[in-house]
């Protein structure tokens, strides 16, 4: 008897086609719900506990993700990891975070500040810092719309800022910050929002993903991408370097990208003077600072300062995507 089933069995699956099964269904997140991160696993709707356990976010499928001490969300899976610590090295980290709170990079932060605030349609703009880092543009933002709101005395105006970085040391820093912005340790490539959930994104030096940009910008949002023009830091680059290569910039494939249009660019080129431990800083904020020799990093270390030119290149998308 068992084995005429099992014979049963061998004739039904030669005679029957095979079938593929679908992937499991992903419920569409509710309105209510739509801001928030979604789960790196299975991309429901990442909710927090706020009655059983206020420091944990957790999805439908009950993946779950605690909120640091800090305040943000580390969602890069393991598995997404190329390295244990990827992103920038935390001293990296360390020096940018010096060097740009002492000031030097001002121009491009306040050209950053006007074009998002000339992006602003609306009483309520969401932006999205890609590759964010230590925060600082994001605390230039923060500052600049605080105090425009207390100048102007009007309160219907609303800026939310959201910020990720792969490097959780960074996304640490930018935390202590304070500036009321929602953060997570993430890849550019794959962004823990929504679709359509962003009204401006700004990248400062990062690469981004052209699909995932255009996926989570609303339509008609702006893309503000800056990068370092052919001159920038040759004051510096010339005490490393027999000959100094241009910059290639990081908009490579958005000229040709469908989701994308060009609206503007914006050119910042100025001499600085950076002095004291600044001009190690500066050093150490670059990749220079793995091609220079030890003796190049002794005598910058030794100089008093250092004039250079800084030289930005500011391009201005519009998500093109319906």
């Amino acid at each position: 008897m068992f084995s005429d089933i099992n014979r049963c069995k061998l004739g039904l699956r030669s005679i029957l086609p095979e079938i593929t099964l679908p992937k499991a269904f992903v419920y569409p997140a509710l309105r209510s719900t739509r801001d928030n991160f979604k789960c790196p696993s299975c991309d429901q709707a990442l909710i927090l506990q706020a009655e059983t356990q206020p420091q944990t976010y957790r999805c439908n499928n009950q993946h779950s993700f605690d909120q640091a001490r800090e305040g943000y969300l580390n969602l890069l899976l393991a598995q997404n990891k190329r390295s244990r610590n990827p992103g920038d090295s935390d001293e990296m980290i360390r020096s940018r975070q010096r060097f740009l709170n002492a000031g030097y990079y001002q121009p491009l932060s306040d050209a950053i500040v006007s074009a998002v605030a000339k992006a602003t349609s609306g009483p309520e703009q969401t932006v999205l810092d890609l590759g964010c880092g230590e925060g600082y543009y994001m605390q230039q933002l923060r500052t600049a719309f605080d105090e425009t709101a207390s100048e102007t005395k009007t309160s219907n105006q609303t800026l939310k800022l959201l910020g990720m970085d792969i490097s959780k040391f960074a996304v640490r820093l930018a935390a202590k910050r304070k500036m009321d912005a929602r953060l997570a340790v993430d890849s550019v490539y794959n962004i823990p929002l929504f679709e359509n959930r962003v009204d401006t994104a700004i990248s400062v030096f990062s690469p981004i993903s052209v699909d995932e940009t255009a996926r989570v910008l609303k339509p008609g949002g702006k893309l503000i991408m800056v990068g370092p023009g052919a001159e920038h830091l040759s004051g510096l680059t010339s005490l490393i370097y027999e000959q100094s290569l241009p910059h290639e910039g990081n908009t490579a494939g958005l000229e040709q990208a469908s989701q994308f249009s060009l609206l503007e660019q914006i050119e910042i080129k100025q001499s600085i003077v950076v002095t004291g431990s600044d001009i190690l800083d500066l050093l150490k904020m670059t990749p220079y600072y793995w091609h220079s020799r030890p003796e190049q990093q002794e005598m910058l270390a030794k100089l008093d300062k250092l004039e250079t030119l800084i030289h930005f290149n500011i391009n201005i998308y519009q998500n093109q995507s319906i």
